[in-house]
């Protein structure tokens, strides 16, 4: 019975925790900063700062101010001073069990007591074996202050709270992040429902298009079982006609090129002595070669070159020693000819 501690790896992951990178490949490719698709269902976040300004944010990256209402998502991006900023190297094994290996980290790195701490990770650089993660730590009850100065008192339950840890966004959770990632998700639902349907619609198309081939190929074959029927032996003689044609055509090629091998076998047993045994023999025409072992290979190959029924006899490689009283051959024959003995 196979042990649960026995490794199950392939290129270095383990085959067991298949779903956890799965769900990890998928999170990364739908909502991570470097996600080629996040841009076609995020929304724009329009982002406080300190000085009072604002920037406006779309998948992580700066975009210009939309033309149309930006009152759907905000954010508050905090001061370096608020933030302690640190940079995880980890293997990238471990961005399967993320969101537990950042918890542990922020549970022995924060200054801050655990009910007062909040925090927020970003996947950063990768390499072939490791990966980089960004991770924000902060103090809740400050950031509320921020939020709570920066807003002139009105801090609603929308508000999301950012970070830049070199010029990457880090989200800090815990905030107003949850009513964009729902909408995010509907839109994503919505995207995944219509691209379903536009699949299923062109399947649909071909479906048709291949039934309505079908059913002419149907009608085609019924028409050619209907003249086939009505011709009758005739068409059956021709038929059985060029099939023995074929047949005798394919029985000559063979009895050409691959001549009786029983013969040469036993012409070959009778040649050769007891001290000598044949493992392969291949036969096409009248080239034979043979692979054995003697304990003379030498003499072997000079019965054979002594012997009328071949007119050559070459070894293609050279005679090896298998053991102290035997050796290995390779011998190409030529059977010898009308021809050949003229």
């Amino acid at each position: 019975m196979l042990e649960s501690s026995q490794p199950w790896s392939l290129f270095g992951y383990d085959l067991r925790r298949a779903s956890h990178y799965f769900r990890a490949g998928w999170r990364e490719f739908l909502w991570g900063s470097e996600s080629p698709v996040l841009a076609a269902y995020d929304e724009v976040v329009a982002v406080r700062q300190e000085s009072g300004g604002i920037v406006y944010y779309r998948a992580g990256k700066p975009v210009t101010a939309p033309l149309g209402d930006t009152g759907t998502a905000q954010a508050v991006l905090l001061p370096e001073r608020l933030v302690l900023v640190k940079t995880l190297r980890l293997p990238v094994e471990a961005e399967a069990d993320l969101e537990t290996a950042v918890a542990l980290e922020v549970k022995y790195s924060s200054p801050f007591p655990v009910d007062d701490t909040c925090y927020g990770c970003a996947i950063g650089k990768r390499r072939e074996r490791d990966l980089d993660v960004k991770l924000v730590i902060a103090s809740k009850s400050a950031v509320l202050a921020f939020v709570t100065a920066l807003e002139a008192g009105q801090v609603g339950a929308a508000v999301e709270v950012w970070a830049l840890s070199e010029g990457q966004v880090v989200l800090l959770s815990g905030f107003g992040e949850a009513g964009r990632q729902r909408r995010n998700l509907r839109r994503l639902t919505r995207m995944s429902l219509t691209l379903a349907y536009c699949v299923a619609a062109i399947l649909a198309f071909f479906a048709i298009a291949a039934g309505a081939k079908y059913l002419e190929l149907n009608r085609v074959r019924a028409i050619q079982d209907e003249v086939e029927r009505r011709a009758g032996d005739a068409v059956e003689l021709r038929t059985g006609l060029a099939s023995a044609k074929a047949h005798l055509a394919t029985i000559n090629d063979l009895l050409a090129e691959y001549p009786a091998p029983q013969s040469e076998l036993r012409k070959l047993a009778s040649i050769l002595g007891d001290d000598t045994w044949i493992s392969a023999a291949e036969i096409e025409g009248t080239q034979i070669r043979i692979e054995g072992e003697s304990r003379d290979a030498a003499a072997v190959m000079q019965q054979l070159l002594d012997h009328p029924a071949y007119a050559l006899v070459e070894a293609p490689v050279a005679i090896k020693k298998v053991s102290s009283d035997t050796e290995r051959f390779v011998l190409n024959l030529t059977l010898a000819t009308a021809e050949s003995s003229e």
